[in-house]
């Protein structure tokens, strides 16, 4: 039995001993079976999972070794499947035959640029967060010193206004929208109009279409005292799969219990008691044929029925603003952050609160001006 032996320093800076045994295959070997699995050993502990990636790969292929970590991660399927777009349609046809250490800012600020001219801001931005999961995963791995992305020009941001509905335009719109409906329905198993149920589940809570779409009967609780719903999910498209459920909404803040109105609560006993037939995934908003909901259908219905009742610019989304505009003015920022499920009252107040553009009332301190004689 041969022994061959060496000192390795490891990669996080502790020298250890690295051993290994072999039996000579002949009496001419002394010892260099031992000594080649050693080398092996010392080999494999020089290059751990992913070292091989260097200033000399190519994008394209740091783009197969990035994706494989991200799909480890906890993002929803939208996400993800947005990442892969961008991946594949705008970063590796633009920057992916170039070498990581061709990554340089000024190039990948050329690129965001063209971007920007050729596909928008909102393109661009993402072409920029993908790179720089791509590129930071490099230089976590020494092939690059840090991540050009740092550096590049800022995309702006189109900041459109925060628009909301008012009370009154809300009471409006569901008076319309309630006769609207009465025009349109037809018989069937399933209701084939009910986009006044829906849009008053979303001002009952401040959900998301996709997440209101999602919920199911058995996340509302209609016995207690104070009724409930639990947003657990939202409609994500599956490629070869179709429409699902996602198993937790947008955000993981996103998950919680919400008390609803009585306006709400009355719709859902309505449509508990007056649902002829269960559909197979259980949901309070299936469709016409029983299955699951697609938002993108309701979006094109409802830009029906806007149009025809003269509210044009309202979106799903934009009921959402609705609660948080309304929570905010009564209770607070941080009652509608909450409510809305916000990491930060910060998002909320930027993209989810319509400013009132009033300045404070000091017309007793501005009177002083006129009292000044002439």
């Amino acid at each position: 039995m041969w022994r061959a032996m060496a000192r390795f320093r490891d990669f996080d800076g502790i020298t250890r001993k690295v051993e290994a045994r072999a039996t000579a295959t002949s009496k001419a070997d002394r010892g260099g079976k031992a000594e080649r699995l050693l080398i092996a050993a010392l080999t494999d502990r020089a290059m751990p999972a992913g070292e091989d990636i260097t200033g000399d790969m190519r994008i394209t292929k740091l783009a197969v070794v990035w994706w494989a970590e991200f799909e480890d991660t906890d993002r929803a399927l939208n996400t993800r499947r947005r990442y892969r777009d961008i991946m594949d349609n705008y970063v590796c046809p633009g920057v992916g035959g170039l070498r990581i250490r061709e990554a340089t800012v000024s190039t990948l600020d050329r690129f965001l640029k063209t971007m920007r001219t050729k596909h928008g801001n909102a393109t661009a931005k993402l072409c920029k967060t993908v790179l720089s999961g791509m590129l930071g995963l490099a230089a976590r791995h020494g092939a690059l010193d840090g991540n050009p992305l740092r550096d590049v020009a800022a995309i702006p941001t189109n900041h459109k206004e925060v628009r909301a509905l008012t009370v009154a335009e809300v009471g409006a719109l569901r008076a319309g929208l309630r006769q609207w409906e009465a025009s349109k329905k037809q018989a069937g198993r399933y209701p084939t109009v009910d986009m006044l149920d829906v849009v008053d589940i979303m001002l009952a809570t401040g959900a998301r279409i996709g997440e209101a779409l999602a919920i199911r009967w058995k996340d509302i609780d209609l016995k207690s005292a104070k009724p409930t719903v639990t947003v657990n999910g939202t409609i994500v498209y599956m490629p070869g799969q179709g429409l699902t459920i996602q198993d937790h909404p947008k955000s993981a803040h996103s998950r919680q219990r919400y008390f609803l109105p009585a306006f709400a609560v009355e719709m859902l006993l309505r449509r508990q008691i007056g649902q002829m037939e269960a559909n197979p995934w259980d949901v309070v908003f299936p469709s016409a044929v029983g299955s699951l909901r697609d938002p993108n259908n309701f979006r094109k219905q409802w830009r029906s029925a806007r149009d025809d009742l003269g509210f044009q610019w309202v979106t799903p989304h934009t009921f959402r603003k609705t609660v948080g505009t309304l929570l905010e003015a009564s209770s607070g920022m941080a009652s509608a952050s909450a409510q809305l499920g916000h990491s930060s009252e910060n998002v909320t107040r930027k993209h989810y609160v319509q400013k009132t553009h009033e300045a404070p009332d000091n017309t007793v301190l501005l009177e002083a001006f006129g009292m000044v004689q002439e």
